[in-house]
């Protein structure tokens, strides 16, 4: 935030000071401070928001690291740099949906998800809406034959070394579509080799960080919900894929978190992130990964949405929406790909999948219509039953 809009927003009184309400940190040199989103930290937030940023500060950066949950990333803030929260700002919206409790006989099945997911490192922060490689390691973009060519279509997440979570209508596509694998670890599609590159101030090259190739795995056995588009269209739009052999995880090929504690499957955020290549089942969108970051709209809202812009779609409780007041917002996820936030994950900081984007969400260019998800906190027992060692 810059000085002069800072100045403005203060003379609004939009901002108050609530410094204190933050918690409190050391930083690397014990010095006290305040652990908030990086956006709030001026100092850091200029560096990484730099066209050009510079690796120097990559080590610092990562040792500032800090949590705050429903914050894509935070920081260990001087005091003197941070800036303060507006008042209108809340956590949570006003409805808490009813969750479901994971079936007391799923507790060994939890033992398949893993511990060590969602790990998205301080040192790779990236600003607007292209993702930098290794940012959202456990991205899948499946493939499908399309008329004897090999397309990208639908996204999925990788929720453990086996399984690949995604959209019921991914999998069941229309006759023309045959799925036949999925690739994982991509960034940019035309790339062999995907690398972030780090320029000085003059514009040349002084270091470069490559990820290995992707990886194509084959489709072993998919299983779709027994009540997709029951009983209403887009209804329980999920679906699991089993790999035909087990994922050698590197750094830029991980599982994210799924919510398995009550905590976790009980919060709601003002906002999340989406990632995908724009990928629907029907068009093959960009060729770099892009990013997201989407407002949370009540069900009741989204509803209106859908009546206004005549979408034969009924939301259910098990549905979420989020997005539709940028253009971008519609564009940037892929049908299958997850909605997620990063939060707090038996006590570290991880990203967590909330979402799958669904069915209906063709909107670009439709600013008001957001998009929909399944919610998959209420998935959480239908996938434990269908996942195997």
């Amino acid at each position: 935030m810059n000085t002069s809009l800072l100045r403005l927003l203060t003379l609004c009184g939009i901002i108050s000071s609530t410094v204190a309400q933050d918690a409190a940190c050391s930083t690397p040199d014990r010095k006290p401070g305040f652990c908030v989103e990086i956006s709030r930290c001026k100092n850091i937030f200029s560096i990484v928001s730099s066209p050009n940023p510079n690796p120097v500060y990559d080590k610092y950066i990562r040792a500032i690291a800090c949590t705050v949950p429903g914050e894509t990333r935070s920081v260990c803030c001087k005091p003197s740099e941070v800036v303060p929260k507006p008042t209108t700002t809340t956590t949570t919206t006003t409805t808490t949906p009813v969750v479901p409790e994971i079936r007391v006989d799923q507790e060994n099945k939890l033992a398949l998800l893993p511990e060590e997911c969602g790990k998205t490192t301080a040192d790779r922060i990236s600003n607007g809406n292209v993702t930098k490689v290794f940012d959202h390691p456990w991205m899948v973009l499946l493939q499908y034959r399309h008329k004897g060519a090999v397309i990208g279509g639908c996204g999925g997440s990788l929720i453990n070394e086996r399984y690949v979570l995604t959209a019921a209508h991914c999998i069941r596509t229309r006759s023309s579509l045959q799925l036949i694998n999925a690739r994982l670890g991509e960034h940019t599609r035309n790339n062999a080799i995907d690398c972030n590159v780090y320029l000085d101030k003059n514009g040349n090259e002084i270091e470069r960080d490559c990820a290995d190739e992707a990886e194509d795995y084959g489709i072993e056995s998919s299983v779709v919900h027994p009540e997709f588009n029951r009983p209403r269209r887009f209804s329980n739009d999920i679906g699991l894929i089993r790999l035909d052999r087990d994922v050698v995880t590197k750094d830029h090929i991980q599982p994210l978190c799924l919510p398995v504690t009550e905590e976790l499957r009980t919060m709601q955020f003002k906002r999340y992130l989406v990632t995908g290549w724009g990928a629907t089942e029907n068009q093959t969108g960009s060729d770099v990964l892009l990013k997201a970051v989407v407002p949370r709209i009540s069900n009741e809202i989204c509803q209106q949405r859908m009546v206004q812009n005549r979408l034969n779609i009924q939301l259910t409780e098990k549905q979420m929406c989020a997005g539709g007041q940028d253009l971008v917002d519609t564009c940037s996820g892929d049908s299958g790909g997850p909605l997620g936030m990063s939060s707090n994950f038996k006590g570290v900081d991880r990203f967590v999948q909330y979402g799958v984007v669904s069915a209906g969400i063709n909107s670009c260019g439709q600013k008001s219509v957001p998009g929909i998800y399944a919610r998959v906190v209420n998935y959480m027992d239908w996938i434990l039953d269908n996942i195997q060692p």
